[in-house]
């Protein structure tokens, strides 16, 4: 997965040897961090996410993650993030959480806005390809509004016909009959 081209391009690091491969792979498993995204119904690999360090304070650190190539473009990035933030927030009891994306890789820039992410700005030519990097972050607070969303779904019954006719604006009994 790591010689995935487009995985190259958004700046995950990339393995030419098997002792390269093996070394990261011991590091990934002792990482509390570092988790494996996985289909729930056969449990294959759709990817990996991570939050690591950046050397600012305790509580502070980087989401990143990557998806496999035939499992793009299904919701299974932004699945992850959100779960990873609930792990980063509640289990590692993280105060931020920063994403730093490549300015061309439209796609997780998608996934952090979905997510709730703030964008912060623009580093110029930052990463090692000259292109820009854009910085995302989102606190603990923010993450907690919004688990406190003020809504619920539930199955709907005969009892909610009134008030979907006055939320259309026309509650006649006429209208309600229909």
């Amino acid at each position: 997965m790591c010689l995935d081209e487009a995985l190259r391009k958004s700046g995950i690091d990339f393995y030419n040897s098997i002792i390269d491969s093996r070394n990261t792979i011991q590091c990934w498993k002792n990482d509390r961090g570092f988790r494996v995204i996985a289909d729930k119904t056969n449990n294959n690999f759709i990817g990996f996410i991570s939050l690591g360090g950046m050397n600012r304070y305790d509580g502070y650190m980087e989401i990143e993650y990557a998806v496999a190539a035939r499992y793009r473009n299904n919701g299974y990035a932004m699945q992850a993030v959100k779960k990873m933030l609930d792990y980063g927030f509640k289990e590692m009891n993280l105060s931020a959480i920063a994403a730093w994306v490549r300015s061309h890789n439209k796609e997780s820039i998608r996934v952090l806005e979905k997510c709730s992410f703030t964008f912060e700005g623009r580093l110029r030519k930052h990463a090692c390809d000259k292109s820009d990097t854009l910085c995302y972050s989102i606190l603990r607070e923010e993450w907690e509004g919004l688990s406190r969303l003020c809504i619920d779904i539930r199955a709907m019954n005969y009892d909610d016909i009134p008030s979907i006719c006055r939320a259309d604006g026309d509650e006649s009994q006429k209208n309600i009959d229909i």
